[in-house]
């Protein structure tokens, strides 16, 4: 994986971060901009920081190799929505518009949502963060067939590049909004994505006025003092929610943990993740839809 940097800051952070991976042994390798601009095809960055020991993944297509795998394990229904959730007798019961189930143990994967079913509320915050993709263009651009990179500062951009048989594209991925109602508007998502209009065409001046073919919001849960929200909250009803950012790792970690701790399976992991501190409770709210932009 490799973290970007284009200012003196972001050089600094890279310092930083390239020191505490030395310091447990991960191996490093310092990238100096002349080779950020063969991987990238753009002057924009100054250097970079590569951690062969990371890799950065597609979701999406992760969620669905997962699913695939467990196909004949398990029934996955993914267009049913749950509206409810009830105690009933030593069990609970999930309802949705066209049914419902009634099992004795009950795990919520839902991130922030878990909220809306009664749990940890006032201790969790909703975070939309945002993402445009590009049209497909002549993958002879921009540097490299395939690359990614995450900002050397948290709150800056992640870019890729992904080619496949209709072309290259460029996914940039900036800006975070603070949402109580866990809810944006597509004007939000419109307004965002005229935003990272200027960040793309200010990284890529090759490529100005590209169009992009889709933009989006995606939602994401945080605790002030970055505890997931997890253990058995009800009996019987388990949380593996709250991904402080990082779902695709945290909330598979606490998905295993969880599946442990409802199935009595202990393990030295499952003691790590269970002794973390309490969340923090929110002292004030912001602003709905504040954030600061990069």
């Amino acid at each position: 994986m490799r973290h970007a940097a284009a200012s003196d800051r972001g050089d600094r952070l890279n310092a930083a971060f390239a020191a505490s991976l030395a310091q447990i042994g991960e191996p490093l390798r310092l990238i100096d901009a002349a080779e950020m601009r063969e991987i990238t095809g753009t002057d924009y960055y100054r250097g970079g920081l590569y951690t062969p020991g990371a890799a950065l993944i597609q979701p999406a297509e992760y969620i669905r190799g997962l699913a695939t795998g467990l196909a004949p394990k398990i029934a996955l229904y993914e267009n049913s929505p749950v509206t409810e959730l009830t105690r009933s007798g030593a069990g609970w019961t999930a309802r949705t518009s066209r049914g419902s189930v009634t099992a004795p143990k009950v795990i919520l994967g839902v991130n922030g949502l878990a909220q809306e079913f009664g749990q940890f509320r006032g201790r969790l915050m909703h975070v939309f963060t945002y993402a445009s993709m590009t049209a497909p263009f002549d993958p002879a651009q921009a540097g490299r067939d395939r690359w990614g990179l995450l900002p050397a500062d948290p709150m800056g951009a992640t870019v890729r590049k992904i080619t496949g048989e209709a072309g290259s594209r460029i996914v940039v991925r900036t800006r975070f909004t603070y949402d109580p109602g866990a809810q944006v508007s597509e004007r939000r998502v419109a307004g965002i994505a005229a935003e990272q209009r200027r960040s793309f065409d200010a990284r890529f001046p090759d490529l100005a006025g590209l169009a992009f073919q889709n933009s989006w919001a995606g939602r994401l849960s945080l605790s002030l003092n970055h505890v997931p929200a997890f253990g058995e909250v009800e009996p019987g009803l388990f949380s593996a929610c709250c991904c402080n950012g990082l779902g695709t790792v945290k909330s598979t970690l606490a998905g295993m943990m969880a599946a442990d701790l409802t199935t009595g399976t202990r393990s030295d992991d499952l003691a790590k993740f269970s002794d973390q501190p309490r969340r923090s409770a929110r002292r004030r709210s912001p602003s709905p839809g504040s954030a600061p932009t990069r």
